[in-house]
């Protein structure tokens, strides 16, 4: 729910409610994230979004005193609330930065948990920054938290970015309230070539400026790379990092888990670590359904590749993490003709089975509302079921290994085109004449032989 400063007014809560107030609020994921936090503690309560000019931040403070049990802050007034607030955690006053209020024995209490979630997401991936030597790409509010907890943490920080002057405030600023801390400013053209670890806070390579990077290359001895952006969630940043040996994480996994952490400052909310992994697959899920509709100007997921693959798979998880409905189209096509895809090639033959698939395909494509659209392995060699595909969905290829793919039809029996004296040699031949059509007519590819990393790969390939 997202409400006016004037609707805040008249608001009255029905249970145990809390806020996230900014200005301005465009889409905002945060009920939803909350919403599934609170789901996976089983908290019963609410949480809203309230529009809140900057001049109302006093009045609206004073209604959330009354009516809510906590808040959460984002720009502009992160900083502007710490006069109003009663107490501030200490990590917040350092950092001059507060994102979440408690209401407490008639007390405002402010804290700062976004440090909480840059500080897990290192420890998920198992980084640790004592004695390395850090890059820090910006010099903003984002910038300023991650920089203290790499100096809390004994990294050696280099604070880099267009304007110097502002690095340096920064970098006046920590060395101040983190005495002896060790802490540089450089400019681009003078990173020093040993950096270890890169962090980006700028918003350099954000949706829809998806091709800007800070960086144009990375230093060679990286091996982590860290960027706070999340749409998309693969940056231009992340693309230079070397898979084989370097990790990359966006910033989507510190936005859970800083409203995790508000919420254990609020009721004192406790969450294992497999409920966190789930809901950010569910926020990845959502990620994905947004950009194809705001930047691909899609409604639906197709997706292809060789019988075998696991389409129906994937789909089926796709589907339920972005919310769309799945459709298997083999099934769909059984289901209206009333005989199995056996069936149909026995009694009516291949080509009569391909018009079929053309018929159907064209007549999901219509539809108003969006799906993810799990294809036969053939659906995409007619050029008109591409085309009708295109026009609302998005062609994604799963090229799953080929040894995969043998092993996944070594006990299939409903394979009627390999249904041959050697089927592992069909499948070979029919695998080599198909691939490079695949390769050919998707938007993008996603390969791997681990179906979970299939699944996340696909959300994020969107």
């Amino acid at each position: 729910m997202l409400l006016s400063f004037e609707e805040f007014q008249t608001f009255e809560p029905q249970r145990e409610t809390y806020a996230l107030f900014g200005y301005p609020l465009g889409h905002t994921m945060s009920p939803d994230l909350h919403a599934a936090l609170f789901a996976a503690t089983g908290r019963d309560a609410d949480y809203i979004a309230v529009t809140v000019p900057p001049e109302k931040l006093a009045d609206a403070l004073a209604l959330a005193r009354e009516k809510l049990t906590g808040i959460n802050l984002t720009i502009p007034h992160k900083k502007a609330v710490i006069p109003l607030l009663d107490e501030v955690d200490p990590s917040a006053a350092d950092l001059h930065s507060v994102n979440t209020v408690a209401f407490r024995d008639c007390k405002a209490i402010g804290f700062n948990t976004d440090i909480l979630g840059f500080a897990e997401s290192l420890e998920k991936d198992g980084i640790s920054l004592r004695g390395k030597k850090v890059l820090l790409l910006g010099y903003g509010g984002a910038a300023a938290v991650m920089a203290y907890h790499c100096l809390c943490e004994g990294a050696s920080l280099y604070i880099s970015g267009r304007n110097l002057e502002k690095a340096d405030a920064l970098r006046d600023q920590l060395v101040e309230v983190l005495p002896g801390a060790k802490c540089f400013t450089c400019t681009r053209r003078r990173i020093p070539r040993d950096i270890q670890i890169v962090l980006n806070a700028t918003p350099l390579g954000m949706f829809p400026h998806e091709d800007k990077s800070p960086l144009y290359f990375l230093p060679h001895k990286v091996s982590y790379v860290f960027d706070a952006i999340y749409n998309p969630p693969v940056t231009a940043l992340m693309k230079l990092a070397n898979p084989k040996r370097t990790k990359t994480r966006d910033g989507l996994f510190m936005l859970v888990m800083q409203a995790a952490r508000a919420q254990t400052i609020w009721y004192d909310a406790q969450f294992a670590d497999a409920a966190c992994d789930s809901i950010l697959r569910r926020m990845y899920g959502q990620m994905a359904r947004k950009r194809l509709h705001d930047k691909y100007h899609k409604r639906s997921i197709a997706l292809c590749g060789f019988m075998g693959s696991g389409k129906t798979t994937v789909g089926r998880k796709v589907a339920r993490l972005t919310g769309l409905p799945f459709i298997d189209l083999d099934r769909y096509i059984e289901a209206q003709e009333g005989m199995t895809i056996p069936e149909i090639f026995a009694q009516h033959g291949e080509p009569y089975f391909r018009d079929l698939e053309t018929k159907y395909v064209t007549e999901i494509s219509a539809r108003e509302e969006g799906c993810v659209l799990s294809l036969g392995g053939g659906t995409v060699l007619r050029p008109e079921n591409v085309e009708a595909i295109k026009r609302t969905g998005l062609l994604i290829l799963l090229d799953t290994p080929f040894f995969r793919i043998v092993k996944n039809l070594s006990h299939s029996t409903n394979r009627p085109l390999l249904e041959k004296e050697d089927k592992l040699a069909e499948t070979r031949r029919l695998y080599q004449m198909r691939k490079p059509i695949y390769d050919q007519v998707a938007d993008c590819r996603v390969r791997s032989p681990r179906l979970g990393e299939v699944v996340e790969r696909t959300l994020k390939s969107i």
